[in-house]
């Protein structure tokens, strides 16, 4: 299963919740890969009242005041960081690095040098990331609302654009004869994903904010920071 993303698409970060726990529930039989979308020209007024719509509807935290000083006009240059981060095996955690940067606490990421130090936090080989940085060509095209999230129902593609809900998933696995499982523990589950968002958290496990923080208070080696309005959670050896 391919999903394509960027780093300026709220709604591709408000699925996170959904997405992880399609990764826990169904991991052992569908892998899922992130990808750039095609490069998007943006209408900052336009892009804020989607991200003010996806705060209103989704629990991950969003900052739409990221639109009001000197906005992006295009996701280019977010789009090339992140495929150079893909090129060294840490797309998932530089994207994520930049969606908790960027739309959870609205701090400007459309910068050649914030992107590289992100890198480089990150533990990316610094050179490498900003020559592939000015190499990479990316395409642009329309794809419609992201993500845009492609999976195979017996060999024929199936596309989908926009939200998704974890209902969407089960109901083409249980047609393909995949059986749900349970998630790993919470333990377990920070370790492999940290950071994560308590929303991600109550998803995943289907249960309530309160009783989510009152396990992730309770975990070996597990701290949390904020980002935005949101608690996140790692283990003590993650980047934050």
């Amino acid at each position: 299963m391919v999903q394509e993303v960027d780093a300026l698409s709220a709604m591709s970060w408000g699925v996170q919740p959904v997405m992880k726990r399609v990764e826990e529930c169904y991991g052992e039989e569908i892998e899922l890969f992130y990808k750039p979308a095609p490069v998007r020209d943006l209408d900052p007024e336009q892009e804020k009242q989607k991200w003010e719509k996806c705060s209103e509807e989704l629990s991950m935290p969003v900052d739409p005041s990221f639109w009001d000083d000197d906005p992006p006009e295009s996701t280019g240059l977010v789009n090339k960081a992140f495929e150079a981060s893909i090129q060294q095996y840490r797309g998932v955690d530089y994207i994520r690095t930049l969606w908790r940067r960027g739309i959870a606490a609205g701090r400007d990421i459309n910068d050649r040098e914030v992107l590289i130090d992100l890198a480089s936090e990150l533990g990316l080989d610094s050179d490498q990331f900003q020559e592939d940085l000015d190499e990479t060509e990316l395409k642009t095209s329309e794809r419609g609302e992201l993500p845009f999230t492609l999976m195979e129902i017996q060999g024929k593609p199936v596309p989908k654009n926009g939200r998704v809900r974890y209902t969407d998933f089960k109901t083409q696995f249980t047609f393909q004869g995949i059986d749900e499982q349970k998630p790993q523990d919470l333990q377990s589950f920070i370790e492999e994903h940290g950071p994560v968002a308590t929303p991600e958290v109550m998803e995943v496990y289907e249960i309530q904010r309160e009783e989510a923080v009152q396990h992730l208070k309770n975990l070996d080696c597990v701290s949390s920071f904020e980002a935005g309005s949101e608690e996140f959670w790692n283990h003590s050896d993650q980047y934050t």
